[in-house]
């Protein structure tokens, strides 16, 4: 029961209880004035009449009746009686209409009040001797009904004053609870795992609660701190090289493996291995401090390069060698020549102009075999290492399976897919470890070409020209009017470029107040660099979503992110990790400490964690016993 609830009822009982010892005491007071004030009155007009009837010279019964019947008739009596000295009525009236009372008092009132004043005797007298005693009882009917009326007015006053009590103690209410919202607000936000810190309200006790509260969410958050930075110390150690910071060899070929399997990754790149020549000849001349400087500002420039090419990875696959992922469609001669570039000046600008680094570049297409690009690398560095020094040999091997176009073409047929509504969506199962459907995953494909591509086709294109927050309404009507005919849960993609864009935003949330039924089935997932660079844009975002009863969660989690503090507010109700991650984990102990940490801190949160591009038994049965969730790839059917 709510607390207004309960006031009202609080009101009404209290009002109740005085009105009822009010009208009891006020009823017994009233009746017994009345009864006394009807006696005295009884006397008077006994005496008075008496008096008159006394001094009446002839004393026959006519005139006496005639006298009697005009006072009756006058005045408000239940009976006049005139009695001789043996007591025999010689003249008598009775007020006979007794259901005159039920018309303006009830009758419930009028049995349960009953005024029984004394009727008023006095004698008669007819000279020196007694003549008669006359007997005077006034009618209490008018007494009832002034005590009914002081009745009524008191439950009418009651009932306003109910109302009025009840109206003015929930406006003062109100005022008083809206702390108490806040409080509710952190309580529900708390129960969700949201651990929300409030200003502290003015009222004592709220303030106490809530300070409590508010030392919680301080606490959890310091372990969330604690645990996400011991978190990015496992990331570090099971991805990245100690002296260099790039991918370590395991993770940079998942990485690669990914790249090439991925469903929204860009359907072509570049892949750059390049070779310090001599290495352990250059530790021994120059020592392992400035050997080591050597391999560092190798590294940085190919970070820069990273940093570059969006979505792109630098590497260390040995002591030696080093290695560059960029997804692009720019001609593998433009970036031999950019990469070849910016390594010599590095090693000119720090003295090193005489250390060869050999380079070797291969193209690949989404679907190639990995072992078959890195077999095509070490034939083309074979042939880098024997023309020496700083020589760039490539292997251009793009298959050309789709149409040239120019920026402004690849704008004409990316919107007139979207106008046409040349648009599907294709469907992935997520599992449970139960093989328990959690939801399908849903990728888009557009009619482009005269064929269904996918994401990994057009969406870089459509990121350079600012489409993806159409395409992204265009796979978000499309589910729903889907949802409606068929209603399961849907996940769906969000890109980082839509989410940032404003009218995106907007159009989306109407979109799902049209249709909340819909909108309760869908999974809506973004990236993981939208938690890094976006934040307060997929804060506010989120809020509002997971305010039409949407599921929110994270993709291809832990190449970068581990700040859970960041994200404890925010109600996430699922992360997927990434595939580079899960590959081949059975055979990797540090990946398996790393997605293992990560789930303990994801289920501290109420998080389900769900493992992308699973591709055997293996695999799965891995991340069963580390604690996964769910499951996606290939291996899922």
């Amino acid at each position: 029961m709510s607390l207004i609830k309960q006031l009202w009822i609080g009101i009404f009982l209290l009002l109740l209880l005085a009105l009822a010892g009010n009208f009891i005491i006020s009823t017994i007071t009233a009746k017994t004035y009345l009864q006394e004030q009807l006696r005295l009155k009884n006397i008077d007009n006994a005496n008075s009449l008496a008096l008159s009837i006394s001094q009446m010279p002839d004393k026959d019964p006519v005139t006496l009746e005639l006298l009697i019947t005009a006072q009756f008739d006058a005045g408000h009596y239940e009976y006049i009686i005139f009695q001789d000295a043996d007591k025999k009525p010689i003249v008598a009236r009775n007020f006979e209409d007794d259901n005159v009372l039920l018309d303006k008092v009830p009758a419930w009132f009028a049995r349960r009040i009953t005024l029984d004043a004394a009727p008023g005797i006095a004698q008669i007298q007819d000279g020196w001797q007694q003549a008669g005693t006359l007997i005077v009882k006034s009618h209490s009917r008018y007494a009832v009904e002034a005590l009914w009326r002081n009745t009524r007015n008191l439950l009418d006053w009651f009932i306003v004053a109910t109302l009025l009590s009840g109206l003015v103690g929930s406006f003062i209410l109100k005022y008083i609870s809206r702390p108490l919202d806040l409080v509710v607000d952190q309580a529900e936000a708390i129960g969700q795992r949201r651990f929300i810190v409030s200003e502290e309200p003015k009222t004592k006790e709220f303030q106490r609660l809530v300070r409590a509260m508010n030392t919680l969410s301080h606490g959890v958050k310091q372990m969330l701190d604690k645990e996400a930075h011991q978190l990015e110390l496992l990331r570090r150690e099971s991805q990245t090289d100690a002296l260099t910071g790039l991918a370590k060899r395991i993770h940079f070929l998942n990485l690669l493996e990914t790249q090439l399997i991925r469903e929204d990754a860009q359907a072509r790149g570049i892949m750059v291995i390049a070779r310090v020549m001599q290495l352990n000849e250059l530790n021994k001349q120059l020592g392992h401090h400035q050997a080591d400087h050597i391999l560092r500002s190798i590294a940085g420039v190919f970070s820069d390069i990273q940093d570059k090419y969006p979505g792109s990875y630098a590497g260390r696959l040995n002591g030696s060698d080093f290695s560059l992922l960029i997804p692009t469609d720019t001609p593998i001669d433009i970036a031999s020549v950019d990469i070849s570039q910016k390594l010599n000046f590095q090693l000119i600008a720090g003295g090193f102009d005489k250390i060869a680094v050999p380079l070797a570049l291969c193209s690949f297409n989404r679907g190639d075999k990995c072992n078959e690009i890195l077999h095509k690398l070490d034939g083309a560095l074979a042939q880098a290492e024997l023309k020496g020094n700083r020589a760039v040999v490539t292997v251009d091997q793009h298959q050309v399976d789709y149409v040239q176009h120019n920026l402004s073409q690849w704008r004409d047929v990316i919107s007139h897919s979207l106008n046409t509504n040349n648009i599907t969506l294709a469907k992935f199962p997520v599992r449970n470890s139960n093989q328990e459907l959690l939801h399908e995953e849903a990728t888009v494909r557009l009619q482009l070409d005269d064929e269904l591509k996918p994401a990994g086709y057009f969406m870089p294109w459509a990121v350079r020209l600012g489409l993806m927050p159409d395409v992204d309404i265009a796979v978000l009507t499309l589910a729903l009017a889907e949802l409606k005919h068929h209603p399961a849960p849907l996940a769906l993609n969000v890109s980082a470029a839509a989410l940032c864009n404003v009218s995106f935003r907007e159009q989306a949330i109407a979109l799902l107040m049209e249709d909340p039924a819909s909108a309760a089935y869908l999974w809506l997932e973004f990236p993981e660099v939208c938690a890094l660079r976006h934040l307060e844009e997929l804060r506010a975002f989120s809020t509002r979503l997971r305010s039409l009863g949407c599921l929110i969660g994270l993709e291809h989690v832990g190449l970068e992110f581990t700040q859970f503090g960041n994200l404890q507010d925010m109600g996430l109700g699922y992360l997927k990790i990434d595939s580079a991650i899960v590959r081949d984990i059975h055979n990797n102990a540090s990946s398996q400490s790393f997605v293992q940490s990560l789930c303990t801190l994801g289920h501290s949160l109420g998080i389900a964690m769900i493992a992308e591009g699973v591709i055997n038994e293996a695999e799965q049965q891995t991340l069963k016993k580390i604690g996964l969730d769910g499951f996606t790839g290939p291996h899922i059917v």
